[in-house]
C-alpha cells in the first residue's frame, strides 16, 4: 500500500512538471474557458464581454481586505518572537516522514486560526524544517515539504477565518440576491461550530499529514537548494535566525557612527510605533467585548484589526513593520494584480448565468442523500474559476441555498457544503499558492502534483462525513 501511494504521488508530479504552467497562464486558460462556456450556454458576445468588465472591479473592496489580511499574517509569521518559535518547531522532525508530516500539521493548525498566518507559516516550516534536515543530515524532497505547507488552505474554511461562514454570521455582508430567509443571518455556531464541520476538519487535519508523509519519493530527491541553505545558515549565525529587523528593545539604530537625526528617532520609537496600536485595539474590543455577541461577531473587518494589531505589537518600530510591509507586498504582488482577473471571471459566471447553469446541471442530479457528495463536487469546480470563498459564495450562494432547502435540510447546510468543498480545490488551483511559493522560491508545477493525491483523499473523507452528519444522522 505505501508503495502504491508513493508511487502515485510520483507519478502526479511527473505530470505537473509536464503539464502545469504558472498561476497567471492558469488565469488566462481559465477565462477563456469561462468565455465560451458562457457563449456555449447561450450568452451572446457583447453580454459575455460585459460580463466580464462588469466583474473586473467588483470585488476590489475584496481584494483590498484580503492584501491587508496577507500582508498582516505574513508580517506576523515573520516577526523575531513568531519566528523563533517556528525555528523551535522546526528542529522537531527527526525523519523523512516526520518532516513532511509535521510541517503538514503546523501549517494546518495555524490555518484554523488564520488561513493567511497558515499559508506564509507553512512556507517558513517547509523551508526551516528542510535547514534543520539537512544539517541533521536528512534527506527531504524540498518541493514536497513546501506541498505540506499548502495543505493549510484545504482546511481554513472549517476555522476562524472562514469567508462564506463570516459573511453569513454578519447581515450587512450578506448580498441582496440572496434569500430573504438568508439574509437574516446563519450564527457560526451552525456552520463553523457544528458537529459536521469539527468532525470533519478534525479528519482532515489527522489524516492529510500522514498522507503528504507517505508520499516521500524514494529517489530524485531535491532538497532545499545550496543558495538558500547558505542564506538561512548566514541568517542563523549572524541575527538569531530572523530576517529583517532584529534589533533588541533597547539596541539603538545603527547610524553610522553619526548622531541619529530627529526623524531618525521618531522613525525608530517604540513609543511611535506602539501608539498607534490603541486604535485597531478599539475596534476589536469594541467589535468582541463592548457589543453583545463577543466572539461570534467575527468579521473580516475585526480579524485584520486584530492582524493590524499583532504586526504592529510584534514589529513595534515603524522602520521596522514597514520594512517588513515591503517584504510582504513583494510576496503577494501575484495575488494582486491576478485578483482582477478572476473577478472578471466572477463576473462571467453570475453575469452570464454561468454559476446557475453549473449549479443547476449537478443539483438536477441530486437527493436529499446525494447533495452533500454533488454539492462538495460542485463548489470544489466552481473554486477553479473563482478561487475566492467569499466571492465563490456571492456567485452560487442563492441556488446552492434554495436547492439545499428544497430537499428538506437547513440552510445551514449549504453553507457547510460550500466551505468544505470550495477549499479542496485550491490543492489544484495555485492562485493562493503564490504567497508560499514566493517564499520557498518554487513554481506551482513543483507542488500540484502531490497536492492533487491529498484533495483526492479530502474529498473521500469530507464526501463520507458529511454524508453522514447531514444526511445519516
Amino acid at each position: 500500500m505505501l508503495a502504491i501511494v508513493r508511487r502515485l504521488g510520483e507519478r502526479c508530479s511527473d505530470l505537473s512538471e509536464e503539464y502545469i504552467p504558472d498561476p497567471y497562464v492558469i488565469a488566462i486558460v481559465l477565462t477563456f474557458v469561462a468565455v465560451l462556456a458562457a457563449l456555449a450556454t447561450g450568452a451572446g458576445p457583447r453580454q459575455t464581454m460585459t460580463a466580464w468588465t462588469n466583474g473586473v472591479w467588483s470585488l476590489l473592496p475584496f481584494m483590498a481586505a484580503i492584501s491587508v489580511l496577507l500582508m498582516t499574517g505574513d508580517a506576523i509569521a515573520k516577526s523575531p518572537t513568531f519566528t523563533r518559535g517556528l525555528e523551535q518547531l522546526a528542529r522537531i522532525p527527526n525523519s523523512r516522514f516526520s518532516a513532511v508530516w509535521f510541517t503538514s500539521f503546523v501549517a494546518m493548525a495555524a490555518s484554523l486560526v488564520s488561513w493567511a498566518i497558515g499559508l506564509i507559516v507553512g512556507a517558513i516550516m517547509a523551508k526551516r524544517v528542510a535547514y534543520e534536515c539537512r544539517e541533521k543530515g536528512i534527506s527531504v524532497h524540498y518541493p514536497l515539504l513546501a506541498a505540506a505547507g499548502y495543505t493549510s488552505l484545504m482546511v481554513f474554511h472549517g476555522g476562524l477565518s472562514s469567508s462564506v461562514g463570516l459573511m453569513m454570521a454578519d447581515t450587512s455582508l450578506i448580498p441582496a440576491s440572496f434569500p430573504a430567509y438568508a439574509r437574516e443571518g446563519i450564527p457560526l455556531s451552525s456552520t463553523i461550530g457544528s458537529t459536521a464541520n469539527i468532525v470533519t476538519t478534525g479528519l482532515l487535519v489527522a489524516v492529510i499529514p500522514v498522507v503528504m508523509g507517505l508520499l516521500h519519493p524514494e529517489s530524485d530527491i531535491r532538497q532545499l537548494p545550496q543558495s538558500t541553505y547558505d542564506k538561512i545558515d548566514q541568517v542563523v549565525t549572524a541575527a538569531g535566525g530572523v530576517d529583517g529587523d532584529t534589533r533588541g528593545a533597547d539596541e539603538p539604530l545603527a547610524t553610522d557612527g553619526g548622531e541619529p537625526s530627529f526623524a531618525d528617532r521618531l522613525n525608530d520609537s517604540r513609543i511611535i510605533g506602539l501608539a498607534i496600536a490603541i486604535f485597531p485595539a478599539y475596534f476589536v474590543l469594541n467589535a468582541w467585548v463592548f457589543q453583545s455577541g463577543g466572539i461570534s461577531n467575527l468579521t473580516l473587518n475585526s480579524i485584520n484589526a486584530l492582524f493590524l494589531l499583532l504586526a504592529i505589537l510584534l514589529w513595534v518600530r515603524p522602520t521596522a513593520l514597514v520594512a517588513q510591509m515591503k517584504d510582504s507586498v513583494t510576496n503577494i504582488s501575484g495575488v494582486i494584480f491576478q485578483f482582477p482577473f478572476y473577478a472578471g471571471i466572477a463576473g462571467l459566471l453570475t453575469g452570464t448565468g454561468l454559476a446557475t447553469v453549473i449549479v443547476e446541471f449537478f443539483g438536477g442530479f441530486a437527493t436529499a442523500s446525494t447533495w452533500p457528495v454533488i454539492g462538495i463536487l460542485v463548489a470544489g469546480v466552481v473554486n477553479i474559476f473563482i478561487p475566492s470563498g467569499g466571492g465563490q459564495w456571492v456567485a452560487m450562494g442563492p441556488i446552492m441555498l434554495d436547492i439545499t432547502t428544497g430537499l428538506g435540510m437547513p440552510a445551514e447546510n449549504a453553507i457547510i457544503i460550500e466551505m468544505l468543498g470550495d477549499q479542496l480545490t485550491n490543492m489544484i488551483q495555485p492562485f493562493w499558492a503564490i504567497p508560499l511559493l514566493a517564499i520557498a522560491n518554487l513554481r506551482a508545477r513543483d507542488i500540484i502534483g502531490y497536492t492533487a493525491v491529498a484533495m483526492v483523499v479530502g474529498f473521500v473523507i469530507v464526501g463520507t462525513s458529511l454524508t453522514l452528519f447531514l444526511v445519516v444522522f
